[in-house]
C-alpha cells in the first residue's frame, strides 16, 4: 500500500500475487523490492491513479500481468 506522505489522498493498493506476512515477527519468504514498488507506482499512474485526489483506494493487480 502506498499513500502520499505530504498531502494524503487516494491510497494505492498493489496486489503482487505473493503471500503477505500477517504476523509482526515473521519474515516473508519473498520481499517486495523498492524497484517493484516504483514499478507499481508508475503502472498505477499510467492507469489513472492520482495520489492527491480524494476517494476510495486505487487497486492495481500486478499478479495478473505475470
Amino acid at each position: 500500500m502506498v499513500e502520499e506522505a505530504v498531502c494524503p489522498g487516494t491510497a494505492l493498493v498493489v496486489e503482487t500475487g505473493r503471500p503477505v506476512a500477517m504476523e509482526l515477527d515473521s519474515v516473508p519468504a519473498e520481499l517486495v523490492l523498492p524497484s517493484e514498488v516504483a514499478a507499481g507506482i508508475r503502472a498505477a499512474r499510467s492507469s489513472g491513479w492520482m495520489s492527491r485526489s480524494d476517494g476510495s483506494s486505487f487497486e492495481l493487480r500486478l499478479s495478473a500481468a505475470g
